[in-house]
């Protein structure tokens, strides 16, 4: 079928030429639906590719919805049109509330672009595999934030580079890439050094870091530099629940859970927040705006990070950036 090997733009990659031609051929009404497109042999030897980049244009075409394919048959057309909405998977460690903030954002300004399913890996290697596995040919883009495990660029790199997104963390994983990320290690530093003059008003500052969860270690590494630079006595604990919580110190919760067990705490013993006892949250959502007269946080914008990835869906423009991480004052601290 000569009439759909039209090369196109030669600046465009094969594939993208590929890709190309068959679409035009479908719309001009030259490939109808039911009928068969050439086979990826006979597409290879025609653009003198290799059969790799043949597939990667008809994965294209089935994901826009204009062909499918049929086992021993080859692949026919099914649409005069692609379909609309881009197909996201959208893989995540958990539904925590800054994960809430930014899903929620993030839905409101592509809902009529994209179909977005939400998945969660909770740091376990396995599920983020089986969730790959079972969905790589089924969705136009994979957006993950990643962790750090030996297996991760393994296990991500069964996606072709171009359908992924990494947001928050990229662990383990190079700039060929597209990200929106933060650094744990100078963002949390950065953002500590904007705090410091409410942290030399405790005499030794805590970080609850459980170290089970999958947390970046290069947070606490940031940590760990700050108060070895400001020389501030400091600890690293795996949850508040196994620390003795004193007056006069402050504490630095990643996990929400530690936060409420210090509140409690602090309540029971009727600690005024930001004087007996100093708090920090890590993580910005709507809730520690308001409790006890607002809990103070380090946090990178999730709103902003949101509103890159709906530009990143609208543009597709490459994308390698770093959301800063800032301390918000509030009065816990």
């Amino acid at each position: 079928m000569t009439h759909c090997m039209n090369q196109g733009n030669p600046k465009a990659s094969k594939s993208e030429q590929i890709l190309a031609s068959i679409t035009e051929a479908i719309r001009s009404g030259e490939l109808v639906p039911g009928q068969a497109i050439p086979s990826i042999n006979a597409t290879a030897r025609k653009f003198e590719v290799a059969r790799k980049t043949v597939v990667r244009a008809y994965e294209k075409l089935r994901h826009s919805g204009l062909i499918e394919s049929r086992p021993k048959a080859g692949f026919f057309v099914i649409n005069s049109e692609p379909r609309q909405k881009q197909k996201i998977l959208l893989i995540i460690h958990s539904f925590d509330g800054h994960w809430e903030t930014l899903y929620n954002s993030f839905r409101e300004q592509v809902h009529e672009l994209c179909e977005i399913d939400i998945y969660f890996h909770h740091y376990n290697i396995k599920v983020l595999e089986l969730l790959i596995t079972r969905n790589v040919v089924d969705y136009d883009l994979f957006i993950i934030s990643s962790f750090n495990h030996p297996r991760i660029k393994r296990v991500i790199g069964r996606i072709p580079a171009y359908k992924v997104l990494l947001i928050s963390r990229k662990d383990r994983l190079d700039d060929s890439y597209n990200h929106i990320i933060q650094d744990f290690y100078s963002g949390t530093y950065e953002a500590l050094y904007q705090a410091r003059e409410r942290l030399k008003n405790y005499r030794k500052i805590h970080l609850s870091f459980p170290g089970n969860e999958g947390h970046s270690e290069t947070l606490k590494k940031g940590f760990d530099t700050f108060c070895e630079t400001v020389g501030l006595e400091h600890s690293t604990v795996s949850s508040l629940c196994e620390l003795e919580i004193r007056k006069g110190e402050a504490y630095i919760c990643i996990n929400d859970n530690d936060l409420i067990h210090l509140l409690k705490v602090c309540r029971q013993h009727n600690w005024q927040l930001g004087q007996d006892v100093g708090v920090l949250s890590y993580n910005e959502t709507p809730l520690k705006q308001v409790i006890r007269d607002g809990i103070s946080v380090i946090s990178c914008n999730f709103l902003r990070m949101a509103e890159n990835m709906a530009a990143f869906i609208k543009e597709r423009k490459s994308v390698k950036e770093i959301i800063p991480i800032e301390f918000i004052e509030r009065n816990s601290l």
